[in-house]
């Protein structure tokens, strides 16, 4: 299948926006445990430059509103 300009364009930028989550501060970053009991590793992406927390269990990218819960502030 031959796929346009356009669709490449738009499949690289997609990539681009859901690229890598790497552990923060250089690769440094360590798991640590919240008040609520989660693991939670504090994560960047380079392609957005971004910053979220990674749920160590679930292996999901938490949104910033459970993150606030998963932290217990």
């Amino acid at each position: 299948m031959n796929r346009s300009l356009a669709e490449l364009l738009r499949d690289k930028q997609i990539q681009e926006l859901n690229g890598n989550w790497v552990p923060a501060n250089g690769g440094t970053e360590q798991p640590f445990t919240t008040r609520t009991g989660r693991r939670l590793l504090y994560c960047w992406q380079r392609s957005s430059g971004r910053h979220a927390y990674l749920d160590c269990q679930t292996d999901l990218i938490l949104s910033d509103e459970d993150a606030i819960l998963a932290l217990g502030t």
